[in-house]
């Protein structure tokens, strides 16, 4: 896990891009839509017969609820920077060329989970603010 270490510190290159085109998608509406449609249909693609996959599926569709729910104007008390870091993450999770490639077997999704769990682990009390909020007040996003 020692090379994966790496893929989820701010000096990683390729987070550092993510992050800097997160803000320009957070400030338009439409690429914004577009990359939660990318996201969907990414993990559409993906098996979830491991743990791994499964949680990475899990987290990156409560990421791209989030951002959906951001867009729509539906819940808005998500802090800035906490947008920023998971629009990031779903950026990252959606490009196939990151630290790891996806096409890589097995190895190519483990830098896409461990990036969404740094982020989960940064952002915590935010997404579990919005479940509980989703669980109580939300009407769906399509």
């Amino acid at each position: 896990m020692a090379f994966f270490d790496q893929a989820y510190t701010t000096d990683n290159a390729y987070f550092k891009k993510a992050k800097r085109r997160a803000k320009g998608i957070l400030e338009d509406p439409k690429r914004l839509r577009n990359l939660a449609n990318a996201a969907m249909d990414k993990l559409k693609e993906l098996r979830d017969d491991t743990e791994g996959m499964q949680t990475l599926k899990n987290q990156a569709n409560t990421f791209v609820r989030m951002i959906r729910s951001y867009q729509a104007g539906n819940y808005k008390f998500t802090p800035w920077k906490s947008l920023l870091l998971i629009t990031a993450g779903v950026i990252y999770f959606v490009s196939p060329l990151d630290l790891v490639p996806d096409f890589i077997p097995v190895l190519g999704f483990m830098d896409d989970i461990t990036v969404l769990l740094w982020i989960l682990n940064s952002v915590r009390g935010d997404v579990e603010k919005f479940e509980e909020w989703e669980k109580t007040y939300a009407q769906p996003v399509r």
